[in-house]
């Protein structure tokens, strides 16, 4: 069973709605925030523990339904455990102050959707709040699927469905197998049947580069508001290439009627540390983006994304399969030391991730159509 999550915008609300569903988020967060200062308090915070000491206090104070009570004990009991991890592991961190109202999740008996009428029914303490989503066509018989715990997220003055179904889909195996590897160097790197596709990383690390030194002027002149819209502006061009470069990908494996395999990239900001300047080249690399758009424009076509693991990727070579740190001697440059193979690195990334897509068949996390 794969959870998938679908991005639905909501059409533009009136006052009235807009304003019940900012109070609830609001009242979402202070309830979030409360259960997250009693877990630091508790000796093992538990969902137990957590429950007995905050819900009938919570039930009285915020006019939200129990359920979604219970979903902000179990965010704040995430966040909790997350700190302690990362603490743990010796890392940087401090106790979250919640200022910023978080996403407003929704447990599976306080959410409906209707496809064909365009509309989502969301439970609240004074009724059933109705608000207008825009549904993609192809998506409508994924909307009618078993649901999860989804999230209604704020941006700017947009609203947006996360909502995340249970399907038994996945991957046949069927057709060629593609492998896109992600870096810096080069933003992606396709490989198929007959196909080698660059995207140069070369505007992206210009333009960040660009950007980073007009706002390190900006500060020094304490001309703060110059220094968000400046942040603005560069977000909206890297989400506009990231949309460009997502488009031809997909529409070349879709052509092929081909199956994705991409890397999955979890913790690769906490792997690597290199010089100032790689890792806030590397903190900026918008991935994550990149591949959300990916896999929802996959979805809309019908071409299958699956995550491979990305180890030894760069070491192994692609044509016998040995693997050694010193096949990659550069940057661009794999030259495997038992069979003399040569080629670009990426290139060869690329390879790897479709052979590894070949011989599972499969196994991995899959983002189906």
């Amino acid at each position: 069973m794969q959870t998938r999550v679908f991005q639905l915008k909501l059409r533009t609300l009136n006052r009235g709605k807009a304003q019940r569903l900012a109070a609830m988020q609001q009242a979402f967060t202070e309830a979030v925030r409360m259960h997250l200062t009693t877990a630091y308090t508790l000796p093992k915070p538990s969902v137990s523990s957590l429950h007995a000491a905050c819900y009938h206090e919570a039930r009285a104070r915020f006019p939200l339904p129990a359920s979604t009570i219970q979903q902000a004990r179990d965010k704040a009991l995430a966040i909790y455990r997350s700190v302690q991890t990362r603490q743990r592991q010796g890392k940087k961190t401090a106790r979250p102050r919640l200022q910023r109202p978080l996403p407003l999740r929704l447990a599976v008996e306080n959410l409906r959707l209707f496809p064909d009428k365009g509309m989502l029914r969301v439970t609240t303490p004074d009724g059933f709040l109705w608000l207008p989503v825009i549904i993609p066509a192809a998506w409508r018989a994924c909307c009618v699927l078993p649901q999860a715990v989804s999230e209604l997220v704020q941006r700017g003055r947009d609203w947006y469905l996360m909502l995340a179904v249970k399907s038994e889909d996945v991957p046949t195996g069927d057709g060629p197998h593609f492998g896109l590897d992600l870096g810096l160097a080069n933003t992606a790197v396709l490989s198929g049947p007959g196909v080698v596709q660059f995207w140069d990383g070369k505007p992206l690390r210009f333009l960040r580069g660009q950007y980073a030194r007009y706002r390190q002027a900006l500060q020094q002149k304490r001309k703060l508001g110059m220094v968000k819209r400046s942040k603005g502006k560069e977000s909206r061009w890297v989400r506009q290439m990231n949309h460009q470069i997502s488009r031809e990908i997909v529409h070349t494996v879709a052509a092929h009627g081909g199956v994705l395999h991409v890397e999955k990239l979890l913790g690769i900001r906490d792997r690597v540390k290199m010089t100032r300047r790689v890792n806030r080249l590397l903190h900026a690399w918008p991935f994550a983006q990149l591949l959300d758009f990916i896999r929802y424009k996959a979805a809309l076509v019908g071409v299958h994304v699956i995550e491979e693991d990305p180890r030894h990727t760069s070491q192994c070579c692609s044509k016998c399969g040995h693997t050694a740190r010193k096949n990659r001697p550069r940057q661009a440059l794999f030259q495997c030391q038992a069979c003399r193979y040569t080629l670009h690195a990426d290139l060869n990334a690329a390879r790897n991730l479709a052979a590894k897509g070949a011989c599972s068949s499969g196994v991995g996390a899959v983002t189906a159509p």
